[in-house]
């Protein structure tokens, strides 16, 4: 909307509205509603002013100030007032039989000014629920359709009641605190425990206690070496447990400053306990060395050995799978990307300009198939490399390589990168970035081990794609979408901190596919997880998602994902 058409005529006017709903007008309304022309909004200012007549006001603005502290504090204020929004209705509708009208009147408007298919989630959402208040069917997946049903706020509650539930509906689904606590450092400490801290400062704390390990963080581990390293790490000063990443990833990619800069902008509200490490795996000679990393090293030399046996034991069917997969690539291309014709000095020539060459000295009178730069398609390729894949290092590299060998023959920029979770940090290995179109060999130098920050992950790479030259971009995500990290995140209450796993991980990864979706990047997973994980897959990406069951159906599972996203571009 342009606040520049908004007169003090309906500034004033939306101020009398909500004056006369509360029932009050001894104080200044710290929200107002218009419409897309300017002119106050009688509905939506009716129900702020009856949010004071009914509840208990300052305890609701706790709320909104709450959410003020995160990056996407509008997306919540929004949120915030379509639950209210809807628990008021019930209550105010008793008394004033005329807003029943007024609120289908507003959500006729609403539907009318927004589209089926709209990325946003407010926009999404809002659509369902004003489609529900005029009795329309609400096409929605099961994620939304249970955001959605937590979000719509009973008439019944009073106002604790509602602060509580409120609390609850953002935590759950965005992991974002309302509550106002005291400042935490950066490894999420409160300021009176600082005096701890000075006395153990051999110790790294991230906010949970000492770095916590699964016995399965490096794979089949006794327990009491997985306990032996876990007591090592936890040792660590803040340096030298850098120092230790570098060692065991590889040489960082980045300056230390760039990566501050990168982690102060993108590890914030519920990743703010963490690190990235960006690497190409190139050696790197740090001081933290133990007998364990020796031997976890050559075990890693190992699996990347045994990826490429296996990819040259399949050699006949993968390379099959190439040429099938490239043919889907160049089809869909063909059909729905086609190039621009373009006046040239070669190339096949125009009957129609060839008189411009005598006449006028013009040598343009060819004409030439190209493809703007800026319209080109990228795709990116995210590897999970958490321990979970560990009994699919060899499959997870091969597919990959098909893949990102299929993009080269077509002409299309490819970058192929994994991530991994380990003591707060989350690690990105690239292995060829869009223009290294002989480096698909580094693919083979996948290793899993460590964690999984799904929604950390996708973040990054959304920022790093959106800095790419490409118009159109397209993410591919190899994942068993079963988010799961050591690093917890911030909670509500008495709960400081929450487990990265389950609901509030799934949650996460999903609000981060969202945004990178509202940004215009295509978000696909090819699925590598088990039976029982398929229903987050779909609460994650939708319908965007298939499995792998062999290599020969890679070239039609892969087409076919690309295939849509190239016709919805």
């Amino acid at each position: 909307m342009n606040f520049e058409k908004i007169t003090d005529l309906q500034k004033k006017r939306a101020v009398n509205i909500i004056w006369n709903s509360a029932g009050d007008y001894s104080f200044k309304p710290d929200f107002k509603a218009y419409d897309e022309n300017g002119r106050a909004e009688l509905y939506f200012n009716s129900i702020i002013g009856a949010v004071r007549r009914h509840y208990d006001y300052p305890e609701i603005e706790k709320l909104f100030h709450g959410v003020r502290k995160y990056p996407d504090s509008d997306l919540y204020e929004s949120i915030l007032w379509l639950a209210l929004e809807n628990a008021v209705y019930g209550r105010e509708v008793e008394n004033r039989p005329a807003l029943k009208g007024l609120r289908e009147q507003y959500a006729e408007s609403w539907l009318a000014s927004s589209s089926d298919d709209a990325y946003l989630l407010y926009d999404h959402i809002s659509r369902a629920h004003f489609k529900k208040v005029l009795g329309q069917e609400q096409k929605l997946n099961a994620y939304d359709a249970a955001l959605l049903s937590d979000l719509e706020l009973s008439p019944s509650l009073d106002t604790p009641e509602l602060v509580q539930k409120a609390d609850a509906l953002l935590q759950k689904w965005f992991q974002i605190n309302t509550e106002e606590k005291k400042a935490r450092n950066l490894f999420g400490v409160l300021h009176d425990q600082r005096e701890a801290r000075k006395r153990k400062p051999r110790y790294r704390r991230f906010g949970n206690g000492f770095a916590d390990h699964p016995d399965a963080m490096y794979g089949e581990l006794a327990e009491t070496e997985a306990d032996r390293q876990n007591t090592f790490l936890s040792r660590l000063t803040e340096e030298e447990l850098r120092e230790f990443i570098r060692f065991k990833y590889g040489r960082p990619l980045y300056t230390p400053a760039a990566e501050r800069e990168l982690e102060k902008r993108l590890c914030s509200d519920h990743h703010a306990l963490c690190h990235l490490h960006f690497t190409r795996g190139e050696e790197y000679q740090g001081k933290v060395q133990n007998a364990f990393e020796a031997l976890q090293k050559q075990k890693e030399q190992r699996q990347k050995e045994k990826n490429r046996a296996y990819y040259d034991a399949h050699r006949a069917v993968n390379r099959t799978a190439i040429a099938r997969l490239t043919a889907r690539i160049q089809n869909s291309v063909l059909l729905y990307l086609q190039a621009d014709t373009v006046r040239s000095d070669s190339g096949s020539l125009s009957g129609g300009r060839v008189w411009r060459a005598e006449t006028l000295g013009d040598g343009k009178v060819f004409d030439r198939k190209e493809r703007d730069a800026a319209g080109d398609l990228s795709v990116d390729i995210l590897l999970d490399a958490s321990t979970s894949q560990k009994k699919r290092q060899e499959t997870v590299s091969s597919q990959g390589y098909i893949i990102a060998e299929s993009l080269n023959r077509c002409g299309i920029p490819c970058r192929v990168v994994s991530f991994c979770s380990m003591t707060g940090y989350t690690i990105f290995h690239v292995f060829r970035d869009y223009q290294e179109t002989r480096q698909n060999d580094r693919i083979f130098d996948y290793v899993s081990n460590g964690c999984n920050r799904d929604g950390l992950a996708i973040r990054v790479l959304h920022d790093r794609m959106m800095l790419s030259p490409y118009e159109h971009r397209l993410l591919i995500i190899f994942s068993d979408v079963k988010p799961n990290d050591v690093s917890r995140m911030p909670g509500l209450g008495e709960e400081q901190f929450i487990d990265y796993n389950g609901d509030p991980g799934i949650a996460d990864t999903a609000a981060e596919v969202r945004r990178a979706r509202a940004d215009g990047i295509s978000v696909v997973c090819v699925f590598t997880g088990e039976d029982e994980d398929v229903p987050s897959a779909r609460l994650v990406y939708g319908s965007d998602f298939a499995r792998i069951q062999s290599v020969d159906m890679l070239a039609e599972t892969v087409g076919k994902l690309i295939l849509s996203c190239i016709r919805n571009l």
